[in-house]
């Protein structure tokens, strides 16, 4: 069974612009975002989610979320180049670390004339919520001529994409949400393009019962439109182990199903559903949202 995961989360720094008081500690109560800075100053730090300013650590599944470092100062120069560095890590429950990158401008390593100068850094909330995980992202901004620190953390939480109505009975799983593999991204809202590929995604699946060491799952998917007219169906689209089983250790890596839309024939909303059962059991799993397809 071909593993579909996308990347759980995409990196991406920018530079752009300095200057600043460069010992500091500040804390935002709304958010309980906290910044340290020792002989490295940042002017503010700005919240982006989805590509508009807010100011909230609760971020929907699947959600955007840049944390721009606004006019940074105290770098050392060296003819006309400054040499900064920027690590981000992700820690889960205060233990678990679920992100390290210790080094996001490598492409900087010969430094930057930019000033004042600005460092973005981006990933995607598409991190477990089944029970109630707790996360803190963790950004440092260093100076590889010197000796200056800018500390920055902001905690969070992961609110479920509420797209999807998902119902379980007996069958666990950590996430459950619709991808638009076109774009590399989570939907999170019911318009989707006829022109995109879309797979949904079920991962850490697990609560099947055993038979001979393998399970029984059978995964089937019905899209109808406002009509009730049937545009998509396949009864199992797990067909191929429906007789002989497969690894509960496959099962659980991921089920995934791709999706394609039909182009100009649908009486919208339509319709999506689909459902993981155990053949040996009543156990279950079934999902169902309303699409607009454009």
């Amino acid at each position: 069974m071909k593993k579909i995961k996308p990347p759980l989360l995409l990196m991406v720094i920018t530079i752009f612009s300095a200057c600043q008081s460069n010992q500091s500690v500040n804390k935002d109560l709304a958010t309980g975002a906290y910044s340290r800075g020792n002989g490295i100053g940042v002017n503010d730090v700005t919240l982006e989610i989805n590509g508009e300013t807010d100011n909230r650590n609760e971020f929907v599944f699947g959600e955007s979320v840049t944390l721009i470092f606004n006019n940074i100062s105290g770098l050392t120069n060296v003819d006309g180049k400054t040499f900064p560095e920027l690590s981000m890590h992700i820690v889960k429950n205060e233990k678990d670390t679920v992100l390290l990158k210790p080094n996001l401008l490598e492409r900087l390593n010969d430094g930057t004339d930019l000033s004042p100068l600005q460092l973005q850094a981006n990933f995607i909330a598409s991190l477990p919520n089944r029970e109630n995980e707790k996360y803190k992202v963790f950004i440092e901004i260093t100076d590889k001529k010197g000796d200056g620190k800018f500390n920055y953390e902001l905690p969070f939480t992961i609110k479920e994409n509420d797209l999807l109505d998902i119902k379980s009975n007996g069958i666990e799983y950590s996430t459950i949400y619709l991808w638009n593999e076109t774009l590399q991204q989570p939907v999170l809202d019911n318009n989707v393009s006829s022109e995109h590929l879309f797979i949904l995604i079920l991962n850490d699946i697990e609560g099947l019962e055993l038979s001979n060491e393998k399970v029984f799952p059978i995964f089937s998917l019905d899209l109808t439109d406002n009509n009730g007219n049937t545009m998509l169906s396949n009864p199992n689209l797990l067909g191929a182990y429906e007789e002989t089983g497969v690894s509960p250790k496959d099962l659980k890596d991921q089920v995934n199903a791709k999706l394609t839309f039909p182009k100009g024939k649908a009486k919208n909303p339509c319709r999506l559903r689909v459902k993981l059962k155990d053949k040996n059991s009543s156990k279950e799993v079934s999902i169902s949202t309303k699409l607009n397809i454009n």
